[in-house]
């Protein structure tokens, strides 16, 4: 006999709960949900939403879990409605509600509501000095007044600032350049908030933050400066050498040669004694040469100023770029044509080569 989750008398054989107490709960949760949304709405003050609260536990079997998992979900949903520019109201808010909601700060935060909303915020307040509304430093000043109040980890902290800096790219990059207006204020919010445009996680791979990070490295060397921003690369670099991008699995094809050989034997066989056997005439054939592009693994493919260089578990190379005739492009990579007698072809795949093409014609 199982025992009713809500009531907790017995439920039958195959049952768990009551249909009634089933009913009571579903409605007792419809009943808080919709008395947190109102208090969000500015309809609703919060000593209401605690007798609500504390009515429907006694009456309907709502739990602390079922508390904060609806004040999770309104809260999303109330982050989704709340748009910038954002005031000391909407902070005054939350900060209300959480204080006496009755659960903890992190059962509400167990789905991320509480994060997303900050996030969204400090979004909002850089957003204020993308547009000229404020100083970096007042904007993150306001940033960190409210993680105070909605505290991150480091790491969900640069998610908010690198979102943003992705915004600010999309629209800096309309036209396929930085003004040195725009390219100042990215210099300046990288720096002081300790981001980066090329040592990126590969969540950031192929987002208008990279290409903020080519178009900048592009730009200072058309000017005939060293790139204001230095890659980290395991890789040992010749003199005056400077690593400007690294692609991340990269595959390598390496231009490879089979020999066969095909024709036919002519003559005669004769049986000479037994197991003897002799033949006239022999094999008139020719050799036959066929080409492929042999795997050669998986790696990590750099661009500096003099080469490209392939770092991989099976294979490394490093090519000049004055032994490179030529370079077909393709969506996902390129074929390399290298300069010299018996010089295979490469081909790299798994990245946009648009930013090699650039900076080969760039150099050359």
């Amino acid at each position: 006999m199982a025992d009713c989750k809500y009531c907790g008398r017995s439920a039958g054989i195959f049952s768990h709960a009551h249909k009634e107490c089933e009913e009571s709960h579903n409605q007792g949760v419809t009943i808080l949900e919709g008395a947190i949304r109102s208090y969000f709405k500015g309809a609703t003050p919060m000593s209401e939403i605690v007798r609500v609260a504390n009515h429907v536990k006694q009456n309907n079997y709502i739990s602390d879990k079922d508390r904060a998992e609806s004040s999770s979900k309104c809260i999303d949903e109330w982050t989704n409605t709340i748009h910038w520019p954002f005031h000391s109201s909407h902070l005054d808010k939350i900060k209300e509600f959480i204080t006496n909601i009755g659960v903890s700060y992190q059962d509400i935060n167990g789905s991320g509501a509480l994060d997303r909303l900050c996030q969204k915020m400090i979004r909002g307040f850089m957003a204020e000095y993308f547009t000229g509304q404020k100083p970096l430093q007042r904007s993150l000043q306001i940033s960190q007044q409210v993680m105070r109040t909605l505290p991150l980890t480091v790491q969900k902290e640069q998610e908010a600032y690198y979102e943003m800096l992705g915004q600010a790219g999309k629209n800096f990059l309309k036209d396929g350049l930085m003004s040195p207006s725009e390219q100042q204020k990215v210099d300046e919010y990288i720096g002081t908030l300790g981001l980066s445009l090329i040592n990126l996680p590969p969540s950031l791979k192929g987002t208008p933050i990279e290409e903020m990070g080519q178009a900048s490295i592009l730009s200072d060397i058309q000017a005939g400066r060293t790139p204001r921003y230095n890659l980290q690369a395991p890789i040992i670099l010749g003199r005056g050498e400077t690593a400007f991008w690294c692609y991340n699995n990269v595959t390598m094809f390496q231009e490879k040669v089979r020999r066969e050989y095909v024709g036919r034997t002519g003559g005669f066989s004769f049986r000479i004694i037994k197991g003897v056997t002799y033949r006239t005439g022999g094999f008139k054939g020719h050799p036959v040469e066929t080409s492929f592009m042999e795997n050669m693994g998986v790696g990590s493919l750099y661009v500096t100023n003099k080469h490209i260089i392939f770092m991989g578990q099976m294979r490394s190379i490093k090519v000049p770029y004055s032994k490179i005739i030529g370079i077909n492009p393709f969506s996902d990579g390129m074929e390399v044509q290298r300069d010299g007698n018996n010089v295979k072809r490469l081909v790299f795949q798994g990245f946009d080569c648009t930013f090699i093409l650039n900076v080969l014609a760039l150099i050359n």
